[in-house]
């Protein structure tokens, strides 16, 4: 797995566990600065993700489109 998928994946874990304070009745007052950080976090994982689902759909039209060109089945 590539470095960059595993920091993603762990930003996501870190995101998640950072919610549990809001089911406290009294937070800190730095937690509003970080749940700020943790959504600009999930931006930046959402967009790499979706970047990546992007390229490799585009990937897999050419592979198709040159498939259908040369007349035989496309390579899974």
């Amino acid at each position: 797995m590539r470095r960059t998928i595993i920091v993603e994946s762990i930003l996501i874990v870190v995101a998640l566990v950072s919610l549990w304070p809001l089911l406290l009745p009294e937070r800190p007052t730095w937690y509003r600065f970080w749940l700020l950080f943790v959504l600009a976090a999930m931006a930046w994982v959402a967009f790499r993700r979706l970047k990546r689902i992007r390229a490799a759909a585009d990937d897999a039209k050419r592979r198709r489109d040159e498939a259908e060109r040369s007349h035989r089945p496309p390579s899974l």
